[in-house]
């Protein structure tokens, strides 16, 4: 039997070739064994490179996928029937209009542990994957370097004011730094807020200023880092690839920033994830917490490394100690 994974609407890639194929029928679930087996749910809510590649990669090694669209009604039934779980659900799903997403991962969440359902990360760590807030509010807690937080509120309830400038702002619920702005003055706060959706909540931050121009991006696998890298901060104060930043590995990371990384990754519990850290001429401030992790064709290419093959790789040796 040919195995696939549904890459859109009808469409089907061969796992071994990449081949486009032509569907006979619109399915959302690969083929493969039969219906007791302990299948690997891939929960994805966008057309997403990587997440192909995830379920992809899991296929190859002989793992029973099913790749789950969460914009389905019958998104969280399918998902119930799989023994282990991985999200691949975004924070920016909101910016897609896919809230429907965020709800039913809530659910999914929720009921996983009643069936006895692994989840790959567990269900706190999307709690963190989607409110920055609670992320840093919990590794500040900790110990751990994070901005100070100003105000997280919709628009309308901040006050620019009562700011400290210059300041980050952007969505608590979010990502890939779309409406995130450097506010330098009232003013900025004042036009940046009457432009933003009235509905969504807003975290604002104090700026971090890099110590040598450039992010520090962490990958997690497996509670580890796997991989470091520097990433350029562009003209407007932030670090970016949709802002032209520019990557390259970082070897040399001093060893207690990829500590605070692995401790920070326990805390929120990221099996798999990302940290973006800051390292400031005081310390390595934590700015961004991410439990779904993404890398484009580009990045790979670039950075020498294949993020959904290791992924994939840590996924296979836990469904294979959970099930032989």
């Amino acid at each position: 039997m040919e195995r696939t994974v549904q890459t859109g609407a009808g469409a089907m890639r061969d796992v071994a070739t990449g081949r486009e194929l032509a569907a006979t029928r619109v399915a959302y679930v690969a083929d493969g064994p039969a219906a007791d087996a302990p299948w690997v749910g891939v929960l994805y809510e966008s057309s997403e490179w990587s997440d192909f590649k995830l379920a992809q990669e899991l296929a190859a090694r002989d793992l029973p996928v099913r790749l789950i669209d969460m914009e389905r009604p019958d998104a969280v039934r399918a998902a119930l029937s799989c023994r282990l779980l991985v999200s691949r659900v975004f924070a920016s799903a909101l910016a897609r209009g896919h809230a429907a997403s965020h709800a039913r991962m809530a659910e999914v969440v929720a009921r996983a542990g009643e069936r006895g359902i692994a989840l790959i990360n567990p269900g706190r760590a999307h709690a963190f994957e989607i409110s920055k807030r609670a992320a840093t509010e919990a590794l500040g807690q900790a110990g751990i370097a994070v901005p100070k937080v100003y105000a997280c509120d919709v628009p309308g309830a901040i006050d620019p004011a009562a700011l400290a400038y210059p300041c980050l702002i952007k969505p608590d619920c979010g990502g890939r730094s779309a409406r995130t702005a450097v506010l330098h003055s009232a003013d900025e706060a004042r036009a940046f807020l009457a432009e933003a959706p009235a509905e969504t909540a807003f975290i604002v931050e104090s700026f971090e200023r890099a110590r040598a121009g450039y992010l520090t991006r962490i990958e997690i696998v497996g509670g580890r880092a796997a991989h470091v890298h520097r990433r350029s901060i562009a003209a407007n104060g932030l670090s970016s690839y949709h802002f032209g930043s520019t990557y390259e590995p970082y070897d040399d990371c001093p060893e207690p920033v990829v500590a605070a990384a692995e401790r920070a990754a326990a805390l929120l519990g990221f099996e798999v994830g990302s940290f973006d850290v800051i390292e400031t001429a005081e310390a390595a401030v934590f700015i961004d917490a991410n439990a779904v992790s993404n890398v484009s064709a580009d990045c790979e290419e670039l950075l020498g490394y294949d993020l959904m093959a290791e992924h994939a790789a840590y996924i296979a040796g836990r469904y294979r100690a959970l099930f032989g």
